[in-house]
């Protein structure tokens, strides 16, 4: 089985989505405006709204992993179609969602 992806929350970041997401909004900041995103004011609000990205999105994921099957055709004609699909687990994320 695969390792659980960890979406993350506010109280629990450490290596998750949000954590990623977080990441990638400071070098983002960096690169375009050329000095580290503020960490004072603001920054709660932006871990929260990165958290529930991660939280919702991992959950979809979840919830429609049938939906991400893929199927390849090898080209003889669909003799040898192989045939995957996404196999993960999802941590860290507030109850209830759907």
């Amino acid at each position: 089985m695969a390792n659980e992806l960890k979406a993350g929350r506010t109280d629990d970041i450490a290596g998750s989505l949000a954590e990623y997401i977080d990441t990638a909004m400071k070098n983002e900041w960096k690169k375009t405006k050329g000095e580290d995103l503020p960490k004072g004011e603001g920054a709660q609000d932006r871990q929260i709204l990165f958290a529930a990205i991660a939280q919702g999105m991992l959950k979809f994921l979840e919830d429609h992993r049938v939906d991400l099957v893929t199927t390849d055709d090898s080209g003889d004609s669909g003799l040898t179609t192989h045939h995957h699909a996404m196999a993960f687990t999802v941590g860290t994320y507030r109850d209830p969602l759907p």
